[in-house]
């Protein structure tokens, strides 16, 4: 297993998105989660990194969970 870091990034933009969503700022919210996607897939594809790896100390499959699941359930997916 490999550890890579996005310096925060992800952390950051995963706390971001929930705090647009309490404030009602729904389409922020979504594209926050969008971004998490990206960073996370970013990292995968630059480093060859696969979903048992580490970002901030995370499986990269956990990121991806987090922020699907926080798109489904708040009902955000487009």
């Amino acid at each position: 297993m490999n550890h890579f870091t996005c310096k925060g990034s992800l952390t950051k933009t995963y706390k971001h998105a929930r705090e647009a969503f309490k404030k009602g700022e729904l389409d922020m919210a979504r594209d926050l989660c969008d971004l998490g996607i990206l960073l996370v897939a970013q990292e995968r594809y630059l480093k060859n990194a696969q979903a048992e790896d580490y970002i901030e100390n995370v499986k990269i499959g956990l990121w991806l969970e987090r922020f699907w699941y926080f798109l489904e359930n708040n009902d955000l997916l487009l």
